[in-house]
């Protein structure tokens, strides 16, 4: 088929996929349609000879990517099955694997897990403050990255940052790491310090969706990519999300200043929602003023759709009415669990709710409780088969090295580091020779044993027979059977034949945390994960002050309060968004708002709502403002 087969000329589509100027910015609205507009420009590109392997779709999610795999396949135009999308994140980590990369960078891309932290941040002096603080620190310094703040004068470090910055790397070179939040600024140095460099001439042409998601170190990166390529943006600032990771979505508002000649389309009619749901998202954006003006545009075929606010006068009674609800839609409508999304923003909203689903045999998927690294137990068994596969991990060995001590051993360790420093060993070696007593470090036996544990196991590891009986030693009886470590292994184990190839598959689903678009159950989420996704049923729940949004700290300047309420008010957009309508499959599209007047004392504290008032630990709280702000289209609030 061509590129252009049923497209309307005068549609965005079409006028997207035709264009040739070098630099393009598509403003699109949720349920717009962007993606079968990129599958068209994509297809245009392949059927005037473009390579698949010039060609770079950059994605914000992994999920992202392998949609528009499956996608480009439908499209039918040679080539589609060989687009390969990306996340700019693998991409720069395939980058810095290059070896020319890695002698021009003095570092090695191996990134720490966030458990893997722990023992970095007791091996930091306490010069810099108690443990917290050196962990503010950290981010303060990846903060400063992700913004390039160390190319503004203005934002000159001081000599304690430059201090803390030098151990830090120290650190981290010595372990032969990196931080996460170091991976996209590293390849911008390497870009941006080598314009030779053949890594900048890889494509010819790059599409970002989400641009507003990306951080300044992000969309410089793509600059220096498209050096001599064509570049093409999509994006919408009303739904940018990040800002704790650093998201500038002012990027994609002076894209056009930027770069000279961008030529702009919109994309503003929402295919996916009822007329009513969208009329309430433009009214709650419309408050925001960090932003540029635009209504999305309602299809009166969807219809209107079903809406309604609920009240409850408790949490219990709140996950309770939920359960009832959803369990009549199921019993009595016709409707699969999987076509029911029900969003909170704290497990302490949440889990109540999958507790009353369960509770009904309601077959239900919380991921709140899916931390596959969250188990002390998984983490211990994925550093032990970390060492297996490589004895020569410094990160992995120093983590196991300091498990079950309050401090990490960091004294004993600081002495073992600075014998290697001054001998030129590995840690490793060096133990093996204090082990053998053919080195001799002050104050390190408790060290010393603890390594003898280590190495006693990955000698019994070593010994196993087929990986079925590796991966039964390795487990042991640490991990319960339902622990999702326990049962991603499991999964993960049939489809490999060695340790090592199993290290691999763990790593590479660790760090791909996105929630898949299909799934069999009522999936119960964050509204920061439900971006990407759309259902029939959405649920938004929990729908309180304090909680959205969310209360800005003590110390925070009458700006930065004005951003964060922007940025909730923003997500709560999203969250409303995800709505789709199918009336001629009798979906008309439903979405229900529910809050709470009280909750235990304890649930508001550790969800940070500072409630209105507290009567014989009883939370009293207020619906959130933003149901105010939903507009004459929004129905009555109603007692649940």
């Amino acid at each position: 088929m061509s590129w252009q087969d049923n497209l309307d000329p005068a549609s965005p589509a079409y006028k997207i996929g035709a264009a040739t100027a070098r630099y393009l910015r598509v403003v699109a609205g949720p349920g717009t349609g962007k993606s079968f507009a990129l599958k068209r420009r994509v297809a245009r590109l392949l059927d005037e000879g473009t390579r698949p392997d010039r060609i770079l779709p950059v994605t914000f999610t992994n999920v992202a990517a392998e949609d528009l795999q499956r996608e480009m396949l439908q499209v039918g135009v040679t080539g589609c099955k060989d687009i390969k999308g990306s996340t700019l994140h693998s991409l720069c980590m395939r980058i810095l694997s290059r070896q020319q990369v890695l002698e021009a960078i003095g570092r090695i891309p191996r990134p720490l897990n966030n458990f893997e932290m722990e023992p970095l941040l007791y091996d930091l002096p306490n010069s810099f403050g108690n443990k917290k603080k050196r962990a503010e620190r950290i981010r303060a310094y990846e903060a400063a990255w992700a913004r390039l703040q160390h190319e503004q004068p203005i934002n000159a470090a001081t000599r304690q940052d430059n201090a803390f910055e030098m151990l830090l790397r120290d650190w981290l070179q010595f372990h032969k790491g990196m931080l996460i939040g170091e991976i996209i600024p590293y390849v911008y140095t390497y870009l941006r310090d080598n314009p030779s460099a053949p890594e900048r001439e890889l494509y010819d042409y790059v599409l970002v969706d989400e641009y507003q998601d990306l951080n300044k170190a992000e969309q410089a990166v793509i600059d220096l990519l498209c050096a001599n390529a064509n570049l093409l943006i999509v994006g919408d600032d009303d739904q940018s999300l990040y800002s704790f990771k650093y998201a500038h979505p002012a990027g994609i508002r002076e894209f056009p200043k930027s770069h000279i000649e961008t030529i702009d389309y919109e994309i503003l009619e929402c295919r996916r929602c009822p007329t009513k749901v969208v009329s309430m998202a433009n009214s709650l954006i419309s408050h925001n003023t960090d932003r540029e003006p635009r209504q999305l545009i309602a299809r009166p075929a969807n219809g209107v759709g079903e809406v309604e606010i609920v009240q409850y006068t408790s949490l219990e009674n709140e996950a309770v009415g939920i359960a009832r609800f959803v369990n009549d839609l199921i019993e009595n409508q016709g409707y699969r669990p999987g076509e029911i999304l029900i969003l909170a923003q704290r497990r302490s909203i949440g889990n109540p709710i999958g507790d009353a689903l369960i509770g009904r045999r309601i077959p239900t998927k919380s991921y709140y409780r899916e931390g596959v690294l969250d188990n002390g137990a998984a983490q211990e068994r994925l550093a032990m088969l970390r060492l297996l596969a490589n004895p020569l991990d410094r990160i992995a060995l120093r983590w196991l090295l300091g498990l079950e001590s309050n401090d990490f051993r960091s004294n004993a360790y600081a002495r073992l580091r600075s014998y290697c420093e001054a001998n030129g060993g590995e840690p490793w070696d060096v133990l093996v020779q204090l082990r053998d007593g053919r080195a001799r470090i002050p104050n390190t036996r408790h060290l010393v044993t603890r390594f003898e544990e280590i190495e006693t196991e990955l000698n019994q590891l070593r010994q196993t027979g087929g990986l079925e009986e590796f991966v039964r030693k390795w487990l042991q009886n640490a991990i319960s059977a339902d622990d999702p470590f326990h049962n991603l292994v499991l999964d993960l184990a049939p489809t490999v034949e060695d340790p090592k190839a199993l290290l691999d598959a763990i790593i590479d689903a660790v760090a791909k945390p996105d929630v898949p678009p299909d799934v069999a159950e009522v999936r119960i989420m964050s509204l920061h994960k439900s971006k990407g996704l759309s259902s029939s049923v959405v649920i938004i729940a929990g729908c309180v002050e304090g909680l959205l949004p969310t209360a800005s700290g003590e110390n925070a300047t009458p700006a930065e309060k004005l951003a964060s309420l922007e940025e909730q008010r923003r997500l709560f957009f999203v969250g409303l968004t995800r709505v789709k309508a199918n009336p001629g499959e009798d979906r008309p599209g439903i979405l229900v708002i529910t809050s709470s007047r009280t909750m235990p004392l304890a649930d508001a504290m550790q969800s940070g709502i500072r409630p209105a008032r507290v009567v014989h630990g009883t939370a009293h709280v207020h619906a959130s403002q933003f149901v105010r702000e939903l507009g004459p289209d929004a129905p009555t609030p109603k007692q649940g």
